[in-house]
């Protein structure tokens, strides 16, 4: 005969294995083994896969705590019916029965960290919210929004030093290093003989150049010159060697900014009735510059290679111009950063209506004589 279905064993798992419900762990395990032992198909004479099957059965459910506990809690009185014997199959063969309704959770089911948890969320929520209401309103003004930054009017240098960083400074001697962009500033640290320590005299903004005297290499410091003061020291690796004109490429080039486009107007001061046409025939990018009788740039225009550029409103008279072709055109120094090539036109550019210009590599075309980088970049003579 099977083994009966009571109230406290709704499955029979605690009878196929011949324990009471109330079983410790320890002893459900010894009883699934010596069952094991017996039923196992492999066992001669006593093997039974179907008796090893369902003993195999009872033990996954009885040996796992949680799901124990819910086996438990589901056990409930069964009618008197399901306990005569001629309506059950031979065991181990059992009539399977619905499963019991899901159990929904309950507020005062959760664990102690659970309320733990909330009741610091509700407490922090809380003293924000008594901080908030306890913070003065803001003062605005009228005509002035909330915390606006006051900005000062900036002049040309400012406004250049505002885009592009400190204006880089020459400490004095002949220079044979300059500071490069780094993620850290470049220190100048200065000796103080009393203490016998370093201390911070200033920051050098890049491509700044100094006279260097010596290299410490027991601390890859370098000793370099100061005006007015005892020699300072530099972490070498801020330091790249190269004299002001290897300094200002380098500030020319790492502030190139974005790359004009063909007939873009770079600067303009004046305005007339006339029309320039500018057409570049070499193989690199030009720029043309017009001054006026003070040396002032008035117009320069930028010209891509084989670029076309139509300026209305051009200043008619006699204008001094000027023209370059390299690479990399620098926004911040107003001239290329590599390979410059400036020439001056000997007759200067008249304009009166309609005035063309062509602009070639070699100028052969123009009566034009040479001139230094530094003459084409001012701005100003």
């Amino acid at each position: 005969m099977p083994p009966l279905r009571t109230s406290l064993d709704p499955e029979g798992y605690y009878a196929r294995l011949g324990v009471e419900p109330t079983a410790a762990q320890a002893a459900i395990t010894a009883a699934f083994r010596r069952k094991a032992r017996l039923l196992h198909p492999d066992v001669p004479e006593t093997g039974d896969s179907a008796a090893f099957v369902a003993v195999k059965q009872a033990y996954d459910v009885l040996s796992n705590r949680q799901r124990r506990e819910d086996y438990d809690r589901a056990a409930r009185p069964v009618p008197v019916e399901a306990l005569e014997p001629d309506i059950h199959p031979v065991w181990p063969v059992y009539q399977e029965y619905s499963a019991p309704p899901p159990l929904r959770p309950r507020f005062w089911d959760l664990r102690l960290v659970a309320w733990l948890g909330v009741g610091a969320v509700l407490c922090i929520s809380l003293a924000e919210a008594v901080m908030h209401v306890r913070q003065p309103p803001k003062v605005v003004s009228a005509g002035i929004r909330p915390n606006a930054a006051t900005v000062e009017p900036l002049s040309p240098e400012a406004h250049l030093a505002a885009l592009y960083g400190p204006t880089p400074v020459s400490l004095p001697g002949p220079t044979n290093f300059y500071v490069i962009p780094a993620a850290t500033p470049a220190v100048l640290w200065r000796l103080d003989p009393g203490r016998n320590v370093a201390i911070p005299d200033r920051q050098l903004p890049p491509f700044s150049t100094v006279h260097a005297v010596r290299l410490l290499r027991q601390n890859g410091m370098l000793e370099v010159l100061v005006r007015d003061k005892p020699n300072g020291y530099i972490d070498i690796s801020h330091l790249s060697p190269g004299n002001e004109s290897a300094a200002r490429r380098g500030y020319c080039g790492y502030n190139a900014g974005a790359l004009p486009y063909d007939g873009e107007v770079l600067d303009r001061m004046l305005y007339g009735g006339g029309r320039l046409r500018l057409d570049n025939r070499g193989v690199q990018p030009a720029v043309v510059k017009l001054r006026d009788q003070s040396g002032t740039v008035a117009l320069s225009v930028f010209l891509a290679p084989g670029g076309h550029a139509d300026i209305r409103d051009a200043p008619e008279g006699l204008y001094p111009a000027e023209f370059a072709v390299g690479e990399l055109w620098s926004r911040a120094c107003g001239t290329f950063a590599a390979g410059i090539r400036a020439r001056r036109l000997d007759d200067g550019l008249t304009i009166r209506g309609s005035t063309a210009l062509e602009i070639t590599a070699d100028a052969a075309n123009l009566p034009s004589t040479i001139i230094e980088e530094q003459a084409f970049e001012r701005k100003r003579d």
